[in-house]
């Protein structure tokens, strides 16, 4: 299964480089080890409209969800799930995930 994702424009520099090899999410999907993200950059209306951000409009850029979707995505697999209440706020899930080789456009 493929789960589409919103991700806001640090963590998406982050997971881009690799520094970060894993997501916290809402679970509110029936995420699986082997299901794969579909991570797309979002940049959401709530930030300041001054905001460096906001000025960037690449050319694939569109509104939608209250935000701006900019274009950029990342194609991650679904390598390792943690739910332990221990480590966890009710909820919420960490997953350890591995990028992959192509990107959708």
């Amino acid at each position: 299964m493929i789960h589409a994702v919103k991700c806001l424009p640090d963590y998406f520099k982050a997971l881009k480089d690799g520094s970060k090899t894993f997501e916290v999410r809402k679970k509110d999907r029936p995420y699986r080890v082997g299901d794969f993200l579909a991570v797309n950059e979002f940049i959401p209306e709530s930030i300041d409209p001054y905001d460096d951000l906001m000025e960037m409009q690449p050319p694939d850029a569109q509104k939608a969800d209250g935000g701006l979707y900019t274009g950029e995505n990342l194609i991650f697999k679904i390598t390792y799930i943690l739910s332990d209440k221990e480590f966890c706020r009710e909820g919420m899930v960490i997953l350890g995930i591995a990028k992959c080789a192509l990107a959708l456009k």
